[in-house]
């Protein structure tokens, strides 16, 4: 099985305006609610490319019920850990006339040591040798960054693949524990090892570093300038598609459920990066947290174009 963990998750609302008036009334254009937070995001993803999994981390109980009855219409598996208080909402403001977005992340809820310990056991309870488990996205308050090291450390004992999609602390100390896969993007990697970002070969260089301490898949986001997949027998590039954009949000993520899509289904090093392009690709394309479709995904899929490196 798959499980997604999510221990910060959101409620993502998107207003679109013609452009922000500081210190004036600004009416939306439009709006959208929907449920976010990384992991959740790639079960989402995950969904449409026709792969179960289960959503797991922990919620708080206060709109709780807005998260699990979205999930149940997506007909997404979840089983989350609730605690006391209330889950963050992040809002994300499109201003048409400049095509920007700004993003106003919530704190959200503050988690207290014995309620991670108790996920901790609740969640391990839950997985079973050979599953794959995502590790991903920010950590509510009252954590310690180094919580996605022990997850890793504790699910390698049962034999378990992690793919761990973090950043900052979270992802330095996790790699400590060498995760199976990881997907940083560049600014992610260059807090783990000193690359030139502008130099491709600098890149190559960093991410096979990585490989070198025994993770055995890093997949590098670069943006608009595309992504480098590197494993142990090869290396590949991708430039970016030029498409319009209308939200970055969870393209990172939609990444994440391609290469997931393709070690499940037994995809090459080079099938896999095109996948996890056009997922990326596919959801820059789409409005704020809506997912993109799997006709979108194919077709674009057919158009990149991969590099040995």
């Amino acid at each position: 099985m798959i499980y997604t963990l999510t221990l910060n998750p959101a409620i993502d609302k998107t207003i679109v305006i013609d452009e922000y008036r500081r210190n004036e009334v600004n009416r939306s254009m439009v709006s959208r609610k929907d449920v976010g937070g990384k992991g959740i995001n790639v079960s989402k993803v995950l969904k449409v490319l026709g792969v179960d999994s289960v959503c797991t981390g922990i919620l708080g109980e206060e709109n709780s019920n807005f998260f699990l009855d979205y999930l149940k219409s997506l007909k997404i598996e979840n089983d989350f850990f609730k605690i006391p208080g209330e889950n963050r909402t992040n809002i994300k403001i499109v201003e048409k006339n400049y095509e920007t977005i700004t993003d106003i992340n919530d704190r959200g809820f503050v988690i207290k040591k014995n309620e991670i310990d108790n996920f901790l056991d609740y969640f391990m309870k839950l997985v079973k040798e050979e599953d794959l488990v995502v590790l991903s996205g920010s950590l509510p308050e009252g954590l310690e960054t180094d919580i996605y090291e022990e997850f890793i450390h504790r699910l390698k004992e049962k034999s378990v693949k992690v793919i761990l999609d973090a950043d900052g602390s979270p992802m330095i100390n996790g790699i400590k524990a060498v995760p199976y896969a990881i997907k940083p993007n560049i600014h992610e990697l260059k807090n783990v090892v000193d690359v030139d970002e502008k130099d491709i070969n600098s890149v190559l260089k960093g991410g096979k570093k990585l490989i070198e301490k025994g993770i055995e898949k890093v997949l590098i986001s670069l943006g608009v300038e595309g992504a480098v997949y590197i494993t142990r027998n090869n290396s590949y590039y991708s430039k970016g598609m030029e498409v319009m954009v209308k939200s970055t949000v969870g393209a990172g993520d939609a990444m994440v459920a391609g290469l997931i899509y393709a070690m499940e289904n037994n995809l090459s090093d080079f099938e896999t990066l095109k996948l996890a392009i056009a997922c990326a690709t596919a959801k820059v394309m789409t409005e704020g947290t809506k997912i993109p479709d799997n006709e979108t995904i194919k077709n674009i899929s057919k158009d990149i174009i991969v590099k040995s490196l």
